[in-house]
C-alpha cells in the first residue's frame, strides 16, 4: 500500500514539473471560438481508444463520459494525467508551429462495494481548453507613408475546469447506473496587441472572462449477454456566468495616450451533452464505438467570424486485452488499443464547417503492483486548405495506483 501511495505522490510532482517545462505557446488556433476545445476524456487509455469509452470497461481509468462505468472498478485508485499537443498550422503560403503541455487532470475512484458495482468518484480535469497564438501582418498603406508597417498578435489561453463527485451502482446484475455533479470554473485570458514597426505605436486589448457554472451528469450501461456492453451518458448543464475585464491602451513611444478599463457580465446557454456506445469483448479483443452530439446554436460568447452550431463525433477503437493469469510473459501483461474517429465542430468559419479526422494508437504498461502506465498518441487534420489547415500530434499520458480500501462483507 505504501509504494503505490508513493508512487502516485511522485507522479503528481513529476507531471506538475514536466506541465511546467513546456511552453504555452499556443495549440489549436481555432480553440479561439466560443469555449475553446471542449474534453470529454483524461489521461492515456480513451485517448489510445480515439476517446471511445461510452461502453468501455476499465478498472483503472476513470471513465468522464458515463459514470455508470465506474461500476468495473477493482480497487480504489488515484489516477493523473497529462498532454502535450504539437501542431503545425498551413494557411495559403504561410506554415507555423505550436505546442503545449499541461495536467489533463486527477481523479480518484473509491470502491465501496464490488458485488453492487458502488463506487464513489471524483476529481478535477479540464472541461474545454483555449490555446492559441495567432500572427496577422499589418499594412495599413497610408498614402504618403509607403513604408508604415506592423503586425497584430492575437493570443490567448485558459479554460474551464469541472470538479466533479458521484457515484455508481448496479441495481441487478448487467444494469448499472451513474451520477455526478459537476461544477464549472475557470478563466480565459485574451490578448489582442498590434505594434508599428516604423513608428512608435503599439495598440492592446486584453481581456479577462472568469466563468462559473454548474451541471451533472447521467450514465447508464446495460450488458445483454457476456462481451456486450450498451452504454449511454448525458451532460446537462445550468446557464453559464462570466465576469470580463477588458482593458483597452494605446502607447506611443514617450507615454500612454489612451487607457481605460471596464468590466462586463453576462450568461450564455451551455448545451446538454449526449453520446452512445457500444462495445463487444470475445477472447483477447475489444471492439467499441461511440457517437456524441452536443448543439451549441445558442451559446453567446467569443462568435468572433465563427456560426455555432451542432457539434458531432464519432469514434472507434480495438484493443489486444491483457492478460491476468500468473506466470505470463510480461508483453501479454499489456494491453494495446488503436482506434480512430471523425469531429465535426460546433462552428463554422466563414461559412466552412470545421472537421477533424484522426487515428490514435496506445498501450496499457502494469507496474509495481496494481499500479498502471497508459500511454497513447494521436495524431489527425482539424480544417482545410480553404482557410486553415492543422495536423496535429497529441500526446497523453496517465498513471494510476490503487489498493484494497473496503473489503468485502459475509452476507446472508
Amino acid at each position: 500500500m505504501k509504494l503505490n501511495i508513493k508512487l502516485s505522490v511522485f507522479m503528481i510532482l513529476f507531471l506538475s514539473g514536466v506541465s511546467a517545462l513546456f511552453a504555452q505557446q499556443g495549440g489549436s488556433n481555432y480553440s479561439m471560438y466560443g469555449i475553446g476545445d471542449v474534453r470529454q476524456s483524461m489521461g492515456g487509455f480513451y485517448d489510445g481508444l480515439g476517446g471511445t469509452q461510452y461502453a468501455v470497461p476499465s478498472y483503472h481509468a476513470v471513465n468522464l463520459a458515463n459514470p455508470a462505468m465506474w461500476a468495473e472498478s477493482k480497487l480504489t485508485r488515484l489516477q493523473i494525467g497529462f498532454r502535450f499537443t504539437q501542431t503545425a498550422i498551413e494557411q495559403d503560403q504561410l506554415s507555423a508551429s505550436q505546442n503545449f503541455g499541461k495536467i489533463d487532470g486527477i481523479a480518484a475512484t473509491f470502491q465501496v462495494d464490488t458485488s453492487m458495482g458502488l463506487t464513489i468518484s471524483g476529481g478535477i480535469h479540464p472541461f474545454s481548453v483555449v490555446q492559441y497564438s495567432v500572427m496577422t501582418p499589418v499594412t495599413p498603406g497610408v498614402t504618403g507613408i509607403p513604408d508604415l508597417a506592423g503586425g497584430s498578435m492575437n493570443f490567448g489561453a485558459g479554460g474551464i475546469s469541472a470538479a466533479f463527485i458521484g457515484s455508481s451502482w448496479r441495481p441487478i446484475e448487467g444494469i448499472a447506473l451513474g451520477f455526478a455533479a459537476m461544477r464549472l470554473f475557470g478563466n480565459v485570458n485574451r490578448v489582442i496587441r498590434t505594434e508599428l514597426y516604423t513608428q512608435p505605436f503599439i495598440s492592446q486589448h486584453v481581456k479577462t472572462d472568469r466563468f462559473f457554472g454548474s451541471g451533472f451528469k447521467l450514465g447508464a450501461s446495460f450488458q445483454p449477454f457476456k462481451g456486450l456492453t450498451l452504454g449511454l451518458g448525458a451532460g446537462l448543464f445550468s446557464d453559464l456566468e462570466y465576469e470580463s475585464d477588458i482593458r483597452q491602451s494605446t502607447a506611443t513611444s514617450s507615454s500612454v495616450a489612451f487607457d481605460t478599463v471596464f468590466m462586463q457580465s453576462g450568461i450564455t446557454t451551455l448545451p446538454a451533452q449526449l453520446g452512445l456506445g457500444v462495445s463487444y469483448s470475445t477472447g483477447r479483443w475489444m471492439f467499441a464505438g461511440d457517437i456524441e452530439m452536443q448543439d451549441f446554436s445558442n451559446l453567446a460568447i467569443a462568435q468572433g467570424k465563427s456560426v455555432f452550431k451542432s457539434g458531432r463525433k464519432i469514434s472507434f477503437g480495438i484493443s489486444r486485452l491483457r492478460s491476468y493469469q500468473l506466470g505470463t510473459d510480461y508483453i501479454d501483461k499489456m494491453q494495446f488499443n488503436v482506434g480512430g474517429g471523425w469531429h465535426q465542430l460546433y462552428y463554422s468559419v466563414n461559412g466552412i464547417d470545421i472537421e477533424e479526422v484522426f487515428g490514435s494508437v496506445g498501450m496499457q504498461l502494469p507496474i509495481a503492483g496494481s499500479a498502471m502506465i497508459d500511454i497513447a498518441l494521436q495524431g489527425g487534420r482539424r480544417g482545410s486548405t480553404d482557410l486553415v489547415q492543422e495536423l496535429f500530434l497529441r500526446f497523453g499520458f496517465s498513471v494510476s495506483a490503487g489498493e484494497v480500501w473496503f473489503r468485502p462483507f459475509i452476507r446472508e
